[in-house]
Protein backbone atom coordinates (compact mmCIF):
# COMPACT_ATOMS: atom_id res chain seq x y z
CA UNK A 1 0.00 0.00 0.00
CA UNK A 2 1.20 3.31 -1.00
CA UNK A 3 1.17 6.09 1.84
CA UNK A 4 1.46 10.22 1.41
CA UNK A 5 5.09 10.30 0.95
CA UNK A 6 5.25 8.10 -1.76
CA UNK A 7 2.66 9.51 -3.30
CA UNK A 8 5.05 13.31 -3.05
CA UNK A 9 7.73 11.67 -4.14
CA UNK A 10 6.38 9.94 -6.89
CA UNK A 11 5.23 12.91 -8.70
CA UNK A 12 8.72 14.91 -7.84
CA UNK A 13 10.61 12.07 -10.04
CA UNK A 14 11.45 13.51 -13.57
CA UNK A 15 9.59 11.68 -15.98
CA UNK A 16 10.54 10.63 -19.27
CA UNK A 17 10.87 13.09 -22.14
CA UNK A 18 8.12 11.36 -24.02
CA UNK A 19 5.66 11.56 -21.06
CA UNK A 20 5.59 15.42 -21.27
CA UNK A 21 4.38 15.64 -24.33
CA UNK A 22 7.82 17.25 -26.05
CA UNK A 23 7.88 14.31 -28.56
CA UNK A 24 4.54 14.89 -30.24
CA UNK A 25 5.19 18.33 -31.84
CA UNK A 26 8.42 17.02 -33.21
CA UNK A 27 7.07 13.81 -34.57
CA UNK A 28 4.61 16.08 -37.00
CA UNK A 29 7.50 18.22 -37.46
CA UNK A 30 9.92 15.04 -38.53
CA UNK A 31 6.62 13.63 -40.91
CA UNK A 32 5.91 16.77 -42.62
CA UNK A 33 9.66 17.14 -43.26
CA UNK A 34 10.08 14.02 -44.93
CA UNK A 35 6.99 14.04 -46.70
CA UNK A 36 8.15 17.55 -47.73
CA UNK A 37 11.34 16.28 -49.13
CA UNK A 38 9.79 13.57 -51.03
CA UNK A 39 7.27 15.83 -52.78
CA UNK A 40 10.23 18.52 -53.69
CA UNK A 41 12.45 15.40 -54.99
CA UNK A 42 9.68 13.80 -57.16
CA UNK A 43 8.68 17.60 -58.60
CA UNK A 44 12.15 18.12 -59.68
CA UNK A 45 12.32 14.33 -61.38
CA UNK A 46 9.23 15.26 -63.38
CA UNK A 47 10.59 18.55 -64.37
CA UNK A 48 13.63 17.24 -65.84
CA UNK A 49 12.14 13.81 -67.65
CA UNK A 50 9.49 16.17 -68.53
CA UNK A 51 11.66 18.68 -70.33
CA UNK A 52 13.83 15.64 -71.92
CA UNK A 53 10.60 14.63 -73.13
CA UNK A 54 9.58 18.04 -75.22
CA UNK A 55 13.07 17.66 -76.48
CA UNK A 56 13.23 14.62 -78.08
CA UNK A 57 9.59 15.70 -79.16
CA UNK A 58 10.92 18.36 -81.09
CA UNK A 59 13.52 16.98 -82.79
CA UNK A 60 10.68 14.93 -84.07
CA UNK A 61 9.30 16.86 -85.16
CA UNK A 62 12.15 18.56 -87.52
CA UNK A 63 12.87 15.37 -88.35
CA UNK A 64 9.32 14.61 -89.76
CA UNK A 65 9.38 18.41 -91.57
CA UNK A 66 12.93 17.21 -93.04
CA UNK A 67 11.67 14.21 -94.38
CA UNK A 68 8.48 15.69 -95.63
CA UNK A 69 11.00 18.17 -97.54
CA UNK A 70 12.75 15.34 -99.12
CA UNK A 71 9.80 13.43 -100.59
CA UNK A 72 8.80 16.97 -102.12
CA UNK A 73 12.06 17.16 -103.80
CA UNK A 74 11.83 13.37 -104.81
CA UNK A 75 8.61 14.43 -106.52
CA UNK A 76 9.70 17.35 -108.11
CA UNK A 77 7.90 19.99 -106.43
CA UNK A 78 11.15 22.00 -105.45
CA UNK A 79 13.89 22.21 -107.24
CA UNK A 80 17.53 22.11 -105.73
CA UNK A 81 18.13 25.73 -104.80
CA UNK A 82 14.37 25.56 -102.93
CA UNK A 83 14.80 22.53 -101.28
CA UNK A 84 18.56 23.56 -99.73
CA UNK A 85 17.05 27.19 -99.13
CA UNK A 86 14.22 25.44 -96.86
CA UNK A 87 16.10 22.70 -95.66
CA UNK A 88 18.54 25.09 -93.79
CA UNK A 89 16.16 27.22 -92.55
CA UNK A 90 14.70 24.00 -91.51
CA UNK A 91 17.87 23.62 -89.58
CA UNK A 92 18.71 27.00 -87.97
CA UNK A 93 15.42 27.31 -86.58
CA UNK A 94 13.49 25.19 -84.12
CA UNK A 95 9.81 24.45 -84.85
CA UNK A 96 7.22 26.50 -82.60
CA UNK A 97 9.14 29.31 -81.79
Amino acid sequence: MMNAMTVVLMAQMPRAWHDTGLFMGMHWGWWSFWILLLAVLGWGLWRVLADRTATRREEQRKEEAEEELRRRFARGELDEEEYARKLRTLRETSLGA
